[in-house]
């Protein structure tokens, strides 16, 4: 009898270090977090470090992990396989490349900006009413790298509108990014440039001269995009969703951002 009730206990015992052992493992299990990597446009950053903490409140099972940049680094990164699960660009042109290139999928416009003429707020230089004019007396002119940054990429479309651009290549101080662009005017080390009204907004150092004509450049839009290979499609999928809801796009309309179409 001793034995038969020695058996008992032990077998009882050896279920409730399995039940313990398996309780452990679910909860091990529901706590496990998914890293979602995104790619951002520079010109996102400020806005995106508030957007982060409040899809993450609502969905405690995602962690956001951003980085920012010129959106044709991104795409060139997206393109050469690195760990990127979305994107948010600040221009068309990439995320149609990368959708034609079947390296990304479901683009959506999530917001709109405009491009902006800025100096340094200690500029002492002339004041004219005729942007072309205004744009030759300049010595050193900041510019994002038009072959990757989408700012730059529309402040040369507005040069050539106005046939200034090969005229003014020797002027031009190239930038790896819009904040790049920001930064040098900021410290005077051009005498103006070309960025977004979301990036003047943010700078004390810099006041707006104009804001460029809409006829002058193409259509300053912000898209949202899946990267093909993500592993997390869904988990993406709500965080882009989330990108055009009330409670971002209020975020957004804060730095100075349009909603987009």
């Amino acid at each position: 009898m001793k034995l038969k009730n020695l058996g008992i206990l032990t077998v009882l015992f050896l279920l409730a270090i399995l039940t313990a052992c398996g309780n452990t493992a679910n909860s091990s299990k529901k706590e496990e977090k998914i890293d979602l990597h995104i790619s951002a446009a520079a010109s996102l950053k400020d806005a995106i470090d508030e957007i982060k903490p409040l899809y993450e409140k609502k969905y405690p099972s995602t962690k956001l992990t951003f980085d920012f940049a010129g959106s044709g680094q991104i795409r060139e990164r997206v393109t050469s396989g690195a760990p990127i699960d979305g994107v948010l660009f600040a221009s068309e042109s990439d995320i149609d490349k990368l959708v034609q290139a079947k390296k990304a999928t479901s683009k959506a416009e999530f917001a709109q900006n405009t491009l902006v003429l800025i100096e340094p707020t200690s500029s002492k230089s002339k004041k004219s009413a005729d942007l072309a004019e205004k744009l030759k007396a300049y010595q050193k002119f900041a510019l994002g790298d038009p072959e990757s940054v989408p700012a730059g990429k529309y402040g040369k479309e507005t040069l050539e509108k106005l046939n200034l651009y090969d005229g003014m290549k020797d002027q031009l101080v190239l930038a790896s990014d819009v904040r790049q662009v920001l930064s040098y005017v900021a410290a005077g080390n051009a005498d103006a440039g070309f960025v977004y009204e979301t990036d003047a907004l943010i700078s004390k150092k810099v006041s707006v001269v104009q804001s460029i004509p809409d006829d002058l450049h193409a259509p300053i839009g912000y898209y949202s995009g899946i990267v093909t290979d993500t592993e997390h499609k869904k988990n993406v999928e709500s965080f882009m969703k989330f990108m055009r809801s009330e409670e971002a796009q209020k975020v957004l309309k804060q730095y100075g951002f349009k909603p987009g179409k």
